[in-house]
């Protein structure tokens, strides 16, 4: 029996942007792989570095 997928406020707008979008959303198959990705976590940490530049062009 497939598991039933309801319309909920966030899938909405997740559709309005892309419908494409609301059929792969949930599926595993189709899993975020870059969540694993540790390069890109690093840029997600570093994204105060951006400050000290900002200070001495001020």
């Amino acid at each position: 029996m497939a598991k039933r997928r309801y319309l909920t406020k966030s899938r909405f707008k997740l559709a309005t942007e892309c419908p494409t979008k609301l059929f792969y959303t949930g599926k595993s198959e189709y899993a975020n792989q870059n969540l694993d990705d540790s390069f890109l976590l690093a840029l997600a940490d570093g994204g105060f570095q951006v400050d000290l530049p900002q200070c001495y062009y001020r």
